[in-house]
């Protein structure tokens, strides 16, 4: 397996005769795994704060995923700029020995501008590593800390990677990353840190405990790790296997209800990529243009009422 496939950059586009090539391109590939019973791949998504250690734990279970024989995709997203829309990409150069594995595939993708900590189809791209046979896909989220639960709209199981000292941030009952981790791995496990992570894997054990179960008989796990030494890297990668082989339904059920959130999650940005085109033959355009120049004009016409006058606008009834 290259470093590189030709498809993906076609899969990620954002121009619209692209997009139509790319689902033509991915009806064809899923058509082929249609007769297959449950995921061919398990898609696992890494998140946590920036400092975690989350691109240096990946290149250590990815080459160990790789020494099983299995073939590894890694999809790192970047941030991206809001005035260029640029990304620096810098993920591969921090993977750089996983890079030139011949079973690894790292695609580094920028986000965009979409938050959660996801590339707007970051989705469409795990489905097509998948559907040309890789076993594992990784998904590395840009690392914004609570905010990056849509993570659990892309991937089957969870990882939540967290450095000793992580402090407040961490506690078991609050909203946000914690109530969608499958597991914990408890980054930097090195002798200047030990002690500090076995006090940190105890709270976590504790706050899990009284965590409501996402899926029954499984309590997410705490493992200590270390991706500067190799400890415990095994056992990340026996935790996410065993979940693969012993909850395929859950997997199958949890893909069918992620679809139906990509649905409004693309329906959304397709609305909102028409409406703010700046195109004077939509049909809408005049209206739409009326409506900025009052909002902009006039003290007492707020924005939501604004998104109310344009939806009526395209449904024909006030909302």
């Amino acid at each position: 397996m290259t470093t590189s496939t030709p498809s993906s950059p076609l899969v990620e586009s954002s121009r619209s005769e692209d997009r139509a090539r790319a689902q033509q391109l991915l009806k064809h590939l899923r058509a082929t795994q249609s007769s297959r019973e449950g995921p061919s791949a398990i898609r696992v998504g890494l998140c946590g704060a920036p400092g975690a250690g989350k691109s240096s734990l990946i290149e250590k279970l990815g080459l160990h995923i790789c020494s099983q024989g299995l073939k590894l995709a890694v999809l790192a997203i970047d941030p991206s700029s809001k005035s260029t829309g640029g990304s620096i990409l810098g993920d591969k150069t921090r993977m750089e020995r996983l890079s030139m594995h011949p079973k690894a595939f790292v695609r580094p993708s920028p986000t965009r501008g979409i938050m959660g900590g996801l590339a707007l189809n970051t989705n469409e791209l795990t489905m097509f590593c998948e559907s040309i046979g890789f076993d594992i896909v990784l998904i590395e989220t840009v690392g914004l800390g609570q905010n990056e639960i849509e993570i659990d709209n892309v991937a089957d199981f969870v990882m939540y990677v967290v450095p000793p000292g992580s402090g407040d941030d961490l506690q078991g009952a609050k909203k946000g990353i914690m109530e969608i981790a499958d597991m914990v791995a408890v980054n930097k496990y090195d002798s200047h840190f030990e002690m500090a992570c076995k006090k940190l894997k105890v709270d976590l054990d504790h706050s899990l405990h009284f965590q409501v179960q996402r899926y029954e008989g499984w309590t997410p796990p705490v493992i200590l790790c270390s991706a500067s030494e190799g400890k415990n890297i095994d056992q990340l990668y026996l935790t996410i296997n065993s979940f693969k082989k012993k909850r395929v339904p859950d997997i199958v059920k949890k893909r069918a209800s992620q679809n139906l959130n990509n649905m409004w999650a693309y329906t959304s940005n397709i609305i909102m990529n028409a409406l703010q085109e700046d195109d004077e033959s939509h049909p809408f355009h005049e209206k739409i243009e009326q409506i900025k120049k009052h909002l902009n004009k006039s003290d007492d016409y707020l924005p939501y009422e604004a998104a109310t006058d344009i939806l009526s606008e395209i449904f024909g009834r006030k909302q």
